[in-house]
């Protein structure tokens, strides 16, 4: 088996989520930062955090507990002025970022600093943090997975995202290079391969904010658990980015943050990791009206006339699917509400037998909230065949995912 699948298998087994810890673990002063604290610091103008400190765990580079912190405390505050943004390019550089591949993309520009800030290297005013980001053969991202890595996936909607996201990262470089080309002291010879790298250390580490896309030094080192209430959050009053712990942490405990409401595919995609249990994770699930159904053409346009929201997905080969999200929901009584209306509409659209049914189904739209079959069909026997037909292609599509897995 090929080294590179081996490394993303382990990596999208090890989930990051925080375990119950027996005892506190011995944390591992972090050899490479020893001067990045007092550096930040500087260039902030401010302290950051007395709080925490560098370490390494299982997860690799991480923040441990300095003291002990209660529920509530701040633990980390870093001002707009040190992190990097777009506006830190040069600003002849930045003019020349028109093109609409790359002047719509905050992340791309974002990229392209890094890329320049890695081209300078020690003569870089951000060195030490530049220096600290991992190496493109430590990222894990799918956005370097090879065609063979991404087959293993194919059974997934991610697969198509991947395919998705590093063709959007060729066109982005294609528009950006004549620029890039134009300052070899700032960028040398300007190579995919280290935008695709700068395009996922952005991707996997940068957080958006009213100010826009920011790289926040220090802060990436926390790393994510699904199941906590902390966020890096950005106060416009004080124009500072910062953490607030959602419970509290003993000396030499790791202090972890939400990245976000991501499902497992989010993660794999973007951060090259999955959680082995994963309170936000979702499956897309698709489903197609044959065009052999008689019927084919009247469903297509009682549909796309009346559902709600838009749920059209263009997969790799170019064909169109209805794609719907399946998440775990939960009402007060802690218990599962079931699937999504918009999905048990379409079921219901998909196994009409009759003009008339369709039309129906239109007039209650009508004079309802003019969302398509959102109430039971009236035959109970229809309504049954529906979910029938619904629970058969889940089955089908499980028995996919199963074999994937094999």
């Amino acid at each position: 088996m090929a080294a590179g699948v081996v490394r993303r298998r382990l990596a999208l087994a090890g989930a990051t989520r925080r375990q119950p810890f027996a005892a506190i673990p011995k944390v591992e002063d972090e050899p490479c930062c020893g001067g990045f604290l007092p550096w930040l610091r500087s260039k902030a103008g401010a302290s950051i955090s007395s709080a925490l400190r560098i370490g390494t765990s299982p997860l690799g580079r991480s923040l441990f507990a300095s003291q002990p912190i209660q529920e509530g405390d701040c633990i980390l505050q870093l001002p707009h002025a040190a992190q990097l943004t777009q506006h830190k390019l040069p600003q002849e550089v930045r003019l020349l970022l028109d093109d609409d591949a790359v002047a719509r993309a905050a992340a791309a520009k974002v990229a392209v600093l890094l890329m320049m800030e890695q081209r300078l290297g020690h003569e870089s005013g951000w060195a030490p943090y530049v220096t600290s980001l991992p190496a493109k053969d430590q990222m894990h991202n799918m956005m370097f997975w090879d065609l063979d890595e991404l087959d293993m996936v194919r059974h997934s909607p991610v697969y198509d995202e991947a395919i998705e996201q590093k063709e959007r990262i060729r066109k982005q470089f294609s528009a950006a290079k004549p620029a890039l080309e134009r300052f070899p002291h700032l960028f040398g010879e300007v190579k995919l391969e280290d935008f695709m790298h700068a395009s996922a250390l952005v991707s996997s580490r940068a957080w958006q904010t009213s100010r826009g896309v920011s790289l926040v030094p220090f802060a990436d080192f926390l790393n994510h658990d699904g199941a906590s209430d902390s966020i890096l959050v950005y106060d416009e009053e004080k124009d500072v980015s910062e953490v607030i712990a959602d419970r509290n942490y003993a000396v030499g405990e790791q202090v972890m943050i939400r990245y976000g409401k991501y499902s497992n595919a989010m993660l794999a995609l973007n951060f090259g990791f999955t959680l082995s249990r994963n309170i936000y994770d979702q499956a897309h699930i698709w489903i197609d009206i044959s065009e052999q159904d008689p019927l084919y053409k009247k469903k297509l346009d009682i549909w796309q006339k009346h559902r709600t929201p838009k749920s059209e997905h263009v997969c790799s080969s170019g064909c169109t699917r209805t794609t719907f999200a399946i998440k775990e929901v939960k009402y007060s009584g802690n218990k599962g509400v079931g699937i999504p209306q918009a999905l048990r509409a379409f079921v219901r659209v998909f196994c009409a037998t009759s003009i008339e049914e369709l039309e129906e189904m239109a007039v209650e739209a009508a004079e309802n909230d003019g969302r398509l079959a959102r109430r039971p069909l009236k035959h109970a026997e229809r309504e049954v065949h529906a979910h029938r037909k619904l629970l058969m292609h889940l089955d089908s599509m499980i028995q996919g995912h199963s074999t994937a897995i094999e």
